[in-house]
């Protein structure tokens, strides 16, 4: 996992969204500048004397919209940036944000999805499972 889960997550989505749509897709859990100093200078920095604090409990929920992950992850994720406590597994912030909707697939649905990520990700041929016709 990066030091700075959050960040990354914010800042591959800054460059499909612009901080005020970042602000409301959040449902305004940080307003436009929060988050356009968050990705620019990162935790607890800022211009001047500004410092990116971190988000409260209460805008968790807005920032897991946002992200398209868990209140749980977002959490984690701010431990991350702003407290350096990362978790044990090592997981990459891409990982935390899949976790959630990994975990709701079916297990059918989630050996489709594994095979279907492997092969992407070009992984050795001997690792890859045969991809079987899917059937939702």
């Amino acid at each position: 996992m990066t030091m700075t889960p959050f960040r990354d997550t914010a800042s591959r989505i800054s460059k499909r969204k612009d901080y005020i749509t970042m602000s409301v897709d959040s449902n305004r859990a940080r307003s436009h500048a929060w988050w356009k100093n968050l990705v620019e200078y990162g935790a607890w920095s800022g211009p001047g004397s500004t410092r990116v604090g971190p988000p409260d409990p209460e805008a968790l929920a807005g920032i897991a919209r946002l992200f398209g992950t868990s209140k749980e992850q977002v959490a984690a994720m701010v431990a991350a940036d702003w407290y350096g406590v990362h978790p044990d597994a090592g997981l990459s912030a891409r990982a935390l944000n899949l976790g959630p909707v990994l975990d709701d697939l079916s297990d059918g649905d989630a050996e489709f999805v594994e095979t279907l990520a492997r092969r992407l990700a070009r992984t050795p041929k001997a690792l890859v499972k045969p991809l079987k016709k899917h059937v939702g």
